[in-house]
């Protein structure tokens, strides 16, 4: 006696239950699988790189501390350097008598206002 053959599953059967896989499906599924790998890679990754830019921060310092560091010029020592030192005080000193200036400009000028504002509330109190 021959038996009929057997499938494996009933659904294969049926008309629209069943889905070949198609080589796009099977592109798809590696894609996702590649994509979740590189970022698990990534991840491993990260830490070896902060470590790694860390020292060379370290090492060499970051961009902007060199950009900004002030630029050392060749001053000289002892006794010479006391007219540095007096042209500098000097011009301090004339950057404060030219700011006194100002602030006592300003100090003058508010006063005048205040008189001006004076005489006329003054005038005005006589013409009533």
């Amino acid at each position: 006696m021959a038996e009929p053959e057997r499938t494996t599953s009933f659904a294969k059967s049926v008309e629209g239950l069943h889905k070949e896989e198609s080589a796009l499906d099977n592109a798809r599924a590696l894609r996702d699988q590649f994509a979740h790998a590189q970022e698990q890679n990534n991840e491993k990754q990260k830490p070896r790189e902060a470590e790694k830019l860390q020292g060379e921060t370290e090492k060499s310092g970051s961009q902007t501390v060199k950009e900004d560091a002030p630029v050392l010029r060749p001053t000289p020592s002892g006794p010479m350097r006391a007219p540095d030192r007096q042209i500098a005080h000097a011009k301090v000193a004339k950057e404060r008598t030219v700011e006194k200036a100002k602030t006592e400009a300003v100090k003058i000028a508010h006063e005048f206002k205040a008189r001006q504002q004076r005489a006329h509330d003054h005038e005005r109190d006589r013409e009533r």
